[in-house]
């Protein structure tokens, strides 16, 4: 039911591509609300010490990258940065109150 998940794709996770699900590379179950949210709290924690770079976007949701984590992309014959997103979902639906937790990156 509540769950946190890490989404690595070449585009920031709040754009929800019909693809999205594809790019999820680690999934948390919890138990509870308030797990989930210690879980997401985290994972970003996590995730920003990793990361030197962050952006908030829509929905609250916020993606880390650093620049030289890019990637060939075959279909652009380019290199594409690569973004890791974490997301909170409820029944398999985003739950849209992610940017209260991410006081900690001001």
């Amino acid at each position: 039911m509540y769950k946190v998940v890490l989404l690595t794709a070449d585009y920031e996770g709040w754009w929800f591509f019909s693809d999205w699900r594809d790019h999820v590379v680690e999934s948390i179950d919890c138990e509870s609300y308030e797990e989930m949210e210690q879980r997401y709290i985290e994972m970003c924690k996590m995730l920003d010490k990793k990361y030197k770079l962050n952006q908030t976007g829509k929905y609250g949701i916020t993606c880390f990258y650093n620049t030289c984590d890019i990637r060939y992309c075959d279909d652009c014959d380019d290199d594409v940065q690569i973004y890791h997103t974490p997301l909170m979902l409820i029944n398999d639906k985003l739950c849209e109150e992610h940017v209260k937790y991410l006081n900690f990156l001001k």
